[in-house]
């Protein structure tokens, strides 16, 4: 099911499926890339209860083995909607019999979308709803409409002259580092340099990014909250979108083995416990 938010500024559009944005316009104007099965055929999936990939596609917890897909299983899911307005969407799933085959926990979880003049809100929930701490992931994944082709784009970083650029192998933390230094704060996108990996960085002073093409006609800024895990910025070569993506998660180091609850970056929340994050998306 669709779900339209509006308010004088933006239209949103919104799929139950998976919780998924599925266009952000500014009068004419789209600026989320509209799902084609032939290049990418998403345009924002929900990431949860793991961002990136697991070595084989499983894990350990407690001494039994489940397999789990790259970045989990919200964007396969049918969400309740608990409270639609012309300007804001709550939408909700939770543990059932096919997510405790893969994941062995019970939780509620909640993505909203709150309009504010050209702002959207995302907000994450993850509610604890069993008797016993759980562990999870989550982060969203948009990607973002770049007409002109993704080289035309570069990311601003506003509090940043250098970044650390955390490197891949086979979508796995290889241990290995690149430096980048910013030309007036910013990294102007280079489709070789997303063939070696997918950009991701672990430490920013920067609290916002802004994508931008050359003459800055289209120009969206992406903000989130400090304590984020992880920021990964993807594209493939010739492709007309770019992914900002605010991860409280982060990739799988190729040497890990161990259980699921000791795995970098997952968040740990205490039985009855609820913890929420918010990221926003603003047409400038």
């Amino acid at each position: 099911m669709d779900i339209v938010l509006k308010n004088e500024f933006l239209t949103v559009k919104i799929n139950s499926r998976g919780a998924e944005l599925h266009s952000i316009k500014k009068g004419d104007t789209e600026y989320i890339w509209q799902a084609d099965p032939e290049v990418w055929g998403s345009s924002a999936p929900v990431l949860f209860p793991i961002c990136g990939r697991l070595k084989d596609n499983a894990y350990n917890y407690k001494g039994k083995e489940y397999k789990l897909n790259p970045h989990g299983f919200a964007r396969n899911l049918d969400y309740r909607t608990e409270k639609l307005t012309e300007t804001e969407a709550l939408l909700s799933a939770e543990a059932n019999e096919e997510t405790r085959k893969v994941y062995p926990f019970e939780f509620k979880f909640f993505v909203g979308f709150k309009l504010c003049e050209t702002k959207l809100k995302i907000t994450y929930s993850v509610q604890n709803i069993s008797g016993s701490r759980i562990y999870f992931s989550f982060g969203g994944h948009e990607g973002y409409a770049c007409p002109e082709g993704a080289e035309e784009y570069s990311v601003a970083f506003p509090k940043d002259t250098a970044l650390t650029r955390h490197m891949l192998s086979e979508g796995f933390f290889n241990g290995k580092t690149e430096s980048i230094e910013l030309e007036n704060g910013e990294l102007k996108l280079r489709y070789d340099e997303f063939e070696k990996c997918t950009y991701i960085f672990k430490t920013l002073c920067s609290d916002s990014v802004i994508l931008h093409n050359k003459d800055n006609s289209r120009r969206i800024r992406v903000s989130f909250e400090k304590d984020i895990k992880t920021l990964a910025l993807w594209t493939l070569r010739g492709r007309k979108y770019v992914c900002i993506e605010p991860w409280w998660g982060t990739s799988q180091n190729e040497s890990f083995n161990g259980s699921f609850d000791k795995k970098d970056g997952v968040v740990s929340l205490d039985a009855g416990k609820t913890f929420t994050r918010t990221h926003c998306i603003e047409i400038l």
